[in-house]
């Protein structure tokens, strides 16, 4: 039985390009990614898919930019957050913030 990876190295063979580390990396924070969205904001289950494919289609393409690699949790949450608050904003703003009623009276007949 192989051994598990540190995420440390599983960061650094992701970097290499190693396809089969990216899809341990998704795997091994997959519940946790989508823990953060559904638990701690309560967005809907296609919300939270919404935020799950975002926040890994931008740790891919930003692997680059992280400073620490065992630091991949805190930033995987990080910007899980990040989105989460993205995503409550847009429905926020999609939503009316007050209806008015429409009447028929006064309005003309043709």
């Amino acid at each position: 039985m192989a051994q598990a990876l540190t995420d440390s190295e599983l960061v650094a063979r992701c970097r290499a390009g190693d396809q089969q580390a990216w899809a341990e990396l998704v795997d091994r924070f997959s519940r946790y990614v989508y823990a953060i969205s559904v638990q701690a904001f309560r967005l809907s289950d296609a919300d939270a898919e919404d935020v799950f494919q975002e926040v890994f289609a931008r740790a891919y393409q930003h692997l680059d930019s992280l400073r620490d690699d065992a630091a991949v949790r805190p930033w995987l949450a990080q910007l899980t957050r990040r989105l989460c608050i993205d995503r409550l904003r847009a429905s926020a703003r999609e939503r009316p913030t007050a209806t008015k009623s429409w009447s028929w009276r006064g309005a003309r007949r043709r």
